[in-house]
């Protein structure tokens, strides 16, 4: 099919690029790229723990957040232990657990949603490690502080919960989960944040976990010399230092991400209300997704098909900015 490709909508990259701050520590150190970087990120740890209210031992910081999940899988699920999660998310749990030989169970959704509930009947002596996406990639959709909490309070102590934040300061929803305070409370949890999504990093891979400092100190014995790239750390640094930048980016993002359900809700397209920065949008039969894809697609929008992922009859839409929801707006509803 021939198109004219203008906008990409299928990876959930901040539409907005990055920090201009961070453009500028990168055009500062890209002179000396010949150079190895930190084995230890120590000043990008620093200003992590500061954000936190945390110590430097209890930040891990990776190759991206996909590498810090690979770590997870490695460190603490042994031969004939199990990883949990639930279909329908993001499916770098599924596979990290399969490239490392471990069973990976998955629990329903409800509603389209994590709900922690629905992990209990799946949990049993093998399991070690369990991630919840949250929001979920690629539902948009996420858990209170009080689901987290009560199965936090109801789980063995010797299993991991991982809450990946990926999206997590595109949240609107007042009920988000206050994970750091949980984390203190809650040993066995451990958040997930990334660079890749509103920092606008993702070409840099880089992303952190903060944890429990007993469970990093295992975590960092694996953890590969160099593995961040010499001028990921800077720009990240860079990026933590432009607030406005991110509440601005969260700021239109959410006021696009509600025009956008709403117009095409209007028009009865099957799209759900998202807490992050793209939205899902399911179909009766895949021959009608098909259409709309390939009519977005000729129009010089690329999306993501969810067939990829083993879901047959959804699509996945990152929320752009004005003028393009504006134009995709435009080319479903006429």
């Amino acid at each position: 099919m021939e198109t004219n490709l203008a906008v990409k909508l299928s990876a959930n990259e901040n539409c907005y690029g990055c920090s201009p701050k961070a453009l500028e520590a990168i055009r500062a150190k890209v002179g000396g790229v010949s150079f190895y970087p930190e084995v230890n990120p120590v000043a990008l740890k620093e200003k992590l723990a500061e954000k936190y209210g945390v110590t430097t031992g209890n930040i891990i910081v990776g190759a991206g957040s996909v590498r810090i999940i690979d770590g997870l899988i490695q460190t603490f699920v042994k031969e004939g232990e199990e990883v949990l999660t639930f279909e329908k998310s993001f499916v770098a749990y599924g596979q990290l657990s399969g490239f490392h030989q471990r069973t990976c169970r998955f629990a329903p959704l409800k509603n389209f949603r994590c709900v922690p509930e629905n992990l209990l009947p799946f949990i049993s002596d093998k399991t070690r490690l369990i991630f919840i996406a949250n929001p979920n990639n690629p539902t948009g959709t996420m858990i209170s502080h009080a689901e987290l909490e009560n199965l936090l309070k109801t789980i063995p102590r010797n299993v991991i919960v991982t809450i990946d934040e990926a999206y997590s300061e595109y949240v609107t929803d007042a009920t988000f989960p206050d994970s750091i305070l949980l984390q203190k409370k809650y040993p066995n949890l451990v958040i997930l944040h990334s660079f890749s999504k509103i920092y606008g990093l993702a070409g840099l891979r880089i992303g952190y976990a903060i944890m429990d400092d007993k469970l990093a100190a295992r975590m960092a014995e694996g953890q590969i010399p160099f593995s961040l790239n010499y001028l990921s750390s800077a720009a990240a640094l860079a990026a933590l230092e432009d607030e406005s930048f991110i509440i601005q980016s969260a700021r239109v993002n959410a006021d696009e991400r509600n025009v956008l359900y709403r117009e095409l809700n209007s028009h009865g397209i099957h799209v759900l209300p998202s807490q992050s920065n793209f939205m899902y949008m399911w179909f009766e039969e895949e021959g009608e997704k098909k259409k709309v894809y390939d009519l977005l697609f000729k129009n010089g929008i690329l999306v993501c098909d969810m067939k990829i992922f083993g879901q047959e009859n959804a699509l996945r839409i990152t929320v752009g900015d004005h003028e393009t929801n504006n134009k995709m707006v435009r080319i479903l509803t006429e």
